[in-house]
């Protein structure tokens, strides 16, 4: 029995694998090998240190790979009434039908107010977007999807897909996971200081000296 369940454990371990094979990549065996190392964690990494002068580049690489997505979304904009990403993410925040005010809008998407508005001004200028009263006060206005904002999603919907798997590079399933975590991890951590914008506390957290009056 003990045998039939180790081999039963060596094919579910070889499915896993060869799930995970990008197309055209044949089994290897040492490959597999140091998959099942790491998949069960034999390899421990080894200890490293990041050094002041390296970490910039932590910043560095994130303001890239936003400059590639940002080169790719043009291309599928470009035929489209969704102009940018930051229009997308205006969208994106009113799914699946909701209904916010214009700063709920413009927090949940993470523009600044100015940008922001212009946002929305543009997308209510091309109906994408609507806005009706507030119930709850008469000095707001709740804004919406229109159905011409789902269609112009849907119509580039599968080209966003295919642009997230292009983002995502050869990275593996297992990398994919532990990057979408770290993150998420990330937004979990800048989002309370973004929407704070607290000029004092930015100041100290990027050594920046106030002025003296």
């Amino acid at each position: 029995m003990k045998t039939y369940d180790n081999i039963k454990k060596l094919i579910d371990w070889s499915e896993k694998f060869e799930d995970q094979l990008k197309e055209g990549e044949n089994w290897d065996d040492k490959n597999f090998a140091l998959w099942l190392s790491e998949e069960l964690k034999v390899i421990k990494q080894p200890d490293m240190i990041l050094s002041e002068k390296t970490k910039p580049a932590i910043t560095m690489y994130i303001y890239f790979m936003y400059k590639y997505a940002l080169f790719y979304s043009r291309k599928i904009f470009k035929n489209s009434l969704i102009y940018s990403i930051d229009d997308l993410s205006v969208i994106a925040s009113l799914l699946p039908n909701k209904q916010l005010t214009k700063a709920a809008v413009i927090r949940k998407s993470l523009n600044e107010k100015s940008s922001g508005n212009e946002v929305l001004k543009r997308l209510l200028g091309q109906n994408l977007i609507k806005e009706s009263n507030n119930p709850n006060d008469k000095r707001s206005k709740l804004l919406e999807l229109t159905t011409a904002g789902f269609m112009e999603l849907n119509a580039v919907k599968d080209q966003l897909e295919k642009m997230g798997n292009l983002v995502a590079g050869d990275l593996n399933e297992q990398e994919k996971i532990f990057l979408l975590n770290i993150l998420s991890k990330l937004n979990e951590f800048h989002r309370p200081i973004f929407e704070a914008n607290n000029e004092t506390l930015l100041n100290e957290k990027l050594g920046i000296k106030n002025e003296v009056l």
